[in-house]
């Protein structure tokens, strides 16, 4: 997943522009369309629209909106059940959609993710400000060339959001903005499982006026959404997903495309065992957290170790959720490029294999299962590298 540093080729940087071209092609494909995030994403939008908020994770009153949502959208009637799965605040980001037609509504939100995938992608050019122009362009062509940015963005998902928040939350707790970084991780929440461990950095650097804020926020859209359609929204949320976790295959969320450690456990225990274990590293995973964080030093690393560590024990993760990791990646080779030529020199080997794996898979069709986990792997590479790092460092 990452920057090749010293002297990247030229003809790795076109391969990857080539890619980036034929990953572009399912922008526009009907079929994924109407088997993408936006189905359940227009379908709470239209339930809101239709003063059916109160009801929004009702599975049944969901699957009756969804089925005339694909008729609409010429799907076959073989296509699983997605149901709506974000906390409630998310569905004010849909609620516009249904004022358009569905294939409509689904290119506008499109055109939006793509603003967004520039801000991120500027966002990065500027976290590498201090890097040859050379291994600057290297990085975002990588972004563009490994498929996972053109995957969430032809399936109308909403990574891409929650990367901005993520960056900018980043970045306004690095520089001690507050208030800004109370917004952009209330702004997170959309997408909750992703930030579970990064919105407990203020609370264990206590920054109480940060927590404060993110709270103050958080039950203010909570008592909002509550008093228009009822306090009960909540625990009917939670409800749901226990639902999907337990059953996630009758949803489209097999723990068997997941790239983090539910997928590890679905392959090698038995079924009734595989939650509890999920949860029980999960809970290790925050203690961790706060074990990393017992002191402020090296905060770039901790902050991107903190990150790649929530991805692995993420309760569900889905592959285009995967682009994440580019953050924490850009980070430990900015640190690597300074103080650890070692790192550098591995940082070279992952680029090109990062570039080829999901091209071979998706292209040659040779392994299903390997088109959707090869990013696990180059996950726990950057957890290794990211520890490397940190042990490397000078302790207080």
């Amino acid at each position: 997943m990452l920057m090749v540093v010293k002297n990247p080729s030229r003809l790795l940087i076109g391969a990857q522009l080539l890619l980036a071209l034929a990953y572009t092609l399912p922008l526009f494909s009907s079929e994924l369309l109407a088997d993408s995030d936006f189905v359940s994403f227009y379908t709470a939008g239209t339930m809101v629209q239709d003063g059916q908020g109160a009801g929004l994770y009702n599975l049944e009153l969901q699957r009756h909106y969804q089925a005339e949502l694909r008729v609409t959208l010429g799907a076959p009637s073989n296509f699983p059940f997605l149901p709506f799965v974000n906390p409630p605040h998310a569905a004010l980001l849909f609620g516009s959609l249904p004022y358009l037609s569905p294939k409509s509504a689904a290119f506008v939100f499109l055109g939006f993710n793509c603003l967004v995938g520039v801000w991120v992608l500027r966002r990065l050019w500027q976290l590498a400000a201090d890097w040859t122009k050379s291994a600057r362009v290297l990085l975002i062509t990588t972004v563009l060339g490994t498929d996972v940015f053109f995957y969430g963005l032809a399936t109308r998902t909403i990574t891409l959001i929650v990367f901005a928040c993520l960056i900018e939350y980043y970045r306004a707790l690095k520089d001690r903005r507050e208030m800004g970084a109370a917004l952009w991780l209330v702004g997170a929440t959309v997408k909750p499982q992703l930030i579970l461990l990064p919105g407990l950095i203020p609370v264990i650097l206590r920054r109480w006026r940060l927590v404060v804020v993110a709270v103050s926020l958080g039950i203010f859209v909570g008592l909002c959404i509550s008093l228009a359609v009822g306090f009960h929204i909540w625990g009917d949320y939670v409800r749901l997903l226990r639902e999907v976790s337990i059953n996630g295959g009758a949803y489209g969320a097999s723990p068997l495309q997941m790239n983090n450690l539910r997928m590890i456990l679905y392959r090698i225990l038995p079924y009734a065992m595989v939650l509890p274990f999920v949860y029980i590293a999960l809970l290790a995973g925050m203690a961790s957290t706060f074990w990393i964080w017992r002191s402020t030093q090296a905060f770039e690393l901790k902050f991107a170790l903190t990150l790649l560590i929530g991805l692995v024990l993420a309760p569900h993760l889905n592959y285009q959720d995967t682009l994440l990791a580019f953050l924490p990646a850009s980070i430990i080779y900015d640190h690597a490029r300074s103080e650890s030529q070692r790192l550098t020199k591995v940082f070279q080997w992952l680029l090109p294999i990062a570039t080829l794996i999901p091209a071979v898979s998706i292209f040659s069709g040779y392994s299903r299962t390997l088109r959707w986990i090869w990013p696990l792997p180059f996950v726990l590479i950057l957890i290794g590298l990211c520890v490397r790092a940190l042990r490397a460092e000078p302790r207080d």
